[in-house]
């Protein structure tokens, strides 16, 4: 399961049922992909839901697990679909 956030700055705004609903399930697979609209273009962010805290307080600042720049789809889909 994925939630989609778009953002043009750092800040990722995730309601507070959202938060419990992640840490609820952080082990499963559950992810927040963040679109971020950056001077080069649109990068996607993916970020676990064990990480939904750190990514609510300082947005983009903290490390995704992968980060692309569409169309290279393969490595987000490789992580959010394990086998």
């Amino acid at each position: 399961m994925w939630e989609l956030k778009v953002t043009r700055a750092n800040a990722v705004r995730i309601s507070p049922h959202q938060i419990a609903f992640a840490e609820s399930h952080k082990n499963y697979s559950v992810w927040f992909l963040v679109c971020a609209a950056t001077p080069g273009g649109e990068s996607i962010y993916a970020y676990h839901a064990r990480d939904v805290m750190e990514l609510a307080r300082i947005g983009l600042k903290h490390t995704p697990e992968l980060q692309i720049t569409p169309p290279d789809w393969v490595p987000l889909l490789d992580l959010i679909n394990p086998s």
